[in-house]
């Protein structure tokens, strides 16, 4: 966020980074841990998750020294989600393409420097990559980011993928798989990724835009079960012809 921003009020853009690190962890958080993540000065954490208690967003753990999120935060989800179009539009393909394939299909959107998970279908298959409803990935690494990423205007794309480098860089990680994956998928509209956000996982995606709202049809699969070459035909077609019908302006359902 920018310091220079005048009309910036900083205890708020604080309070919901705190939330945001919360919703990142898969444990509760103690001030110190948050004040670290977050980087801000304990004392100040402390004044802001103690508002945020209070105000009902977040909870002491039994262990009375660490947070975690209550479910009042959904509040604020719930109503972006029912508005939502093109999810509306999407959830019976996310449904048809599991039954077909019998992986999980999921729809993402951007968030930041990831890609949150909005709808998923979970896969039938016993080896099916599990992910929630909510879930997040960084963009660098996952199919859904970088089909969203190769689709959003040039200006912006250069502007996202200079700091996602940036981020890459800072991880110690290889910017060429990146780099790969995002040139590909500029030049086919197709996003491949296989074992870079986690051993033994893969992941191919479509991106969706209508309306204002952009999004990626995503399949994640177990890379030593589901080959390259069955991810970039079977389950490509079915992904393209999803985003195909489900382009504004089209009202086909699946058969």
């Amino acid at each position: 966020m920018s310091r220079e921003d005048r009309q910036l009020i900083d205890s708020l853009a604080r309070g919901f980074a705190i939330l945001e690190c919360l919703s990142r962890a898969r444990k509760p958080l103690g001030n110190g841990e948050i004040s670290t993540m977050v980087d801000l000065p304990p004392s100040t954490v402390s004044r802001l998750t103690h508002s945020l208690t209070v105000l009902g967003y977040i909870r002491r753990s039994p262990s009375r020294r660490t947070y975690e999120l209550t479910p009042k935060n959904l509040m604020l989800g719930y109503p972006v989600l029912a508005g939502m179009s093109l999810l509306d539009r999407a959830r019976p393909y996310l449904k048809s393409i599991s039954e077909q394939t019998g992986e999980t299909v999921t729809l993402a959107v951007r968030d930041g420097l990831y890609a949150t998970f909005l709808e998923v279908v979970q896969g039938v298959n016993l080896v099916a990559v599990r992910l929630a409803t909510g879930g997040r990935l960084r963009l660098a690494v996952s199919a859904s980011g970088i089909a969203m990423v190769a689709s959003l205007p040039e200006k912006e794309k250069r502007s996202l993928t200079t700091r996602l480098r940036a981020d890459i860089a800072r991880r110690g990680e290889d910017p060429a798989i990146f780099n790969n994956a995002l040139e590909e998928c500029e030049a086919t509209g197709i996003a491949v990724v296989r074992n870079t956000w986690q051993k033994g996982v893969g992941g191919i995606a479509v991106a969706l835009q209508g309306q204002g709202e952009l999004a990626a049809l995503t399949i994640p699969v177990a890379t030593g079960s589901v080959g390259e070459e069955a991810m970039r035909s079977t389950l490509a077609e079915a992904l393209q012809e999803a985003a195909s019908a489900i382009s504004p302006g089209c009202d086909s359902q699946p058969g």
